[in-house]
């Protein structure tokens, strides 16, 4: 759930490559640093490193060694110091063969920031160069004085980043995931007072402002910040596809590994129900947008069908005994209803949920009482389009549809189980496919939901036209 951390090849004023324990960094300063390099290069010069990443221990013994006076350049304590989350390099400045001044322009085209106020060579940490990515916005938040348990700005930020690894930061506790939840709130934009590592009032409140459980286990919690840092802040979780950056050198100044190209496609069990319909996936047309759960794939079949890959999470609304048993989003209504203005009950209707505004379906055809075709591990079932939520989650289904695929909610004490079930729970909507006749009442609608999408589904399989 944590960011990611990459290899790197880089010269050293140690007579070769960078040591590997030195030698990483986020992806984001992976590019940075590459784009520098070439930069620098073109004028005639090198970037040649003295440092880059540091451990938790190793960071400590630097800190010792400048305490006891082995060392004179200024080193902080463990959880201050961006080089924990290797977002943080030191250079030679000799090797530049330019001004400094003419590097800082360099290094703030590529998103790196100095550490020290002008640009003079001879000041201490003149050296010293930080790629802040998003935490950057963590300084902001703190010198506007939303939080003050740090004594500067720059202290915040280090820890953001550092725990965002998933390295624990002392002074956030020894779990990193509470640190890492509260650092991304505040990156996602919302006020949560200090980050201190506890997940206390305002930090409940900012989480359910994002519409995340916060009553959820630390780890499904952190694993939905973290799918929207992935959707805000790309670059800090993807490599570029670039092989090797050749800077007029015999060997390259640094290399890295190749991001993986991935290809989306639905697991063996599913795909055996699927048939012809996996063929139909290559032309599909992707959807992009950000969700809360972010789905494995979303997009529009040729047939403009919805086909949507992610995980199913419980939906009770319409359940008529829902109120006080589990799940504190209930709501007595649906927003599908039948003749008589009555809601379908999520404990005996099969139904998925969309989200809002109305035109996210309408806009591609779809409509409240269309049906859909459910696949999970393998199981086949049936449901209908039958409720509306939140505009930032896709993937939510009622109680009788997980039942339908295996995934009983309801505890024997009656109260539900609050979970989801999935990921690699497959939803196909059929647009236009709905009947006003079929919701006269539950025993006709549930009839139509089984003949109508084991039709409509057999017809798709076939790669026949829907009717």
């Amino acid at each position: 759930m944590f960011a990611p951390l990459d290899d790197i090849r880089i010269k050293s004023i140690y007579g070769g490559d960078l040591p590997k324990r030195m030698a990483r960094c986020t992806p984001d300063m992976l590019g940075a640093v590459r784009a520098a390099a070439a930069d620098i290069e073109a004028a005639g010069g090198k970037l040649i490193l003295s440092d880059m990443y540091r451990s938790y221990d190793m960071q400590l013994q630097a800190h010792l060694d400048y305490v006891t006076g082995k060392k004179t350049a200024f080193s902080p304590p463990p959880g201050g110091s961006m080089h924990e989350a290797g977002r943080a390099f030191d250079l030679d400045l000799g090797a530049l063969k330019m001004k400094l001044s003419d590097f800082w322009k360099i290094a703030a085209k590529h998103g790196l920031h100095p550490v020290i106020d002008t640009p003079s060579s001879g000041a201490d940490e003149a050296w010293h160069f930080d790629c802040r990515g998003s935490h950057g916005l963590v300084y902001d938040y703190y010198k506007a004085r939303k939080g003050d348990n740090f004594a500067k700005p720059y202290m915040a930020m280090a820890a953001s980043a550092i725990v965002s690894t998933g390295v624990k930061v002392d002074v956030l506790g020894q779990d990193p995931v509470t640190g890492f939840i509260q650092s991304g709130l505040i990156r996602l934009g919302q006020t949560i007072g200090d980050l201190d590592g506890r997940l206390g009032p305002k930090t409940r409140t900012a989480l359910e402002a994002l519409t995340i459980d916060s009553t959820a286990d630390n780890a499904i919690v952190a694993t939905a910040i973290n799918r929207l840092l992935q959707a805000a802040f790309p670059a800090e979780y993807f490599v570029s596809a670039v092989h090797t950056l050749a800077l007029g050198d015999t060997s390259p100044t640094f290399s890295f590994r190749v991001a993986e190209k991935r290809h989306y496609a639905p697991s063996a069990a599913n795909s055996a129900v699927l048939g012809d319909i996996v063929g139909m996936l290559r032309n599909a047309d992707v959807i992009h947008q950000t969700f809360v759960l972010q789905p494995a794939f979303l997009g529009i079949l040729p047939n403009k069908c919805l086909y949507l890959d992610s995980e199913l999470q419980l939906d009770t609304d319409g359940w008529p005994d829902g109120k006080g048993k589990g799940d504190k989003y209930w709501q007595a209504t649906t927003s599908l209803k039948y003749a008589d203005g009555t809601s379908l009950n999520a404990n005996t209707v099969p139904y998925v949920v969309l989200p809002l505004p109305k035109t996210w379906a309408s806009s591609r055809g779809i409509h409240l009482g269309d049906y859909a075709a459910v696949i999970y591990k393998g199981k086949l079932t049936f449901a209908v389009f039958g409720d509306e939520g939140p505009e930032n989650r896709i993937g939510e289904g009622s109680i009788q549809l997980l039942r339908g695929l295996g995934e009983e909610r309801i505890r024997p004490n009656g109260r539900v189980e609050n979970s989801g079930a999935g990921p690699g729970i497959i939803t196909i909507v059929f647009p236009g496919s709905g009947d006003l006749a079929h919701r006269t009442d539950e025993a006709t609608l549930l009839a139509a939901i089984h003949s109508e999408g084991e039709r409509l589904f057999s017809t798709l399989a076939g790669l026949q036209p829907v009717s």
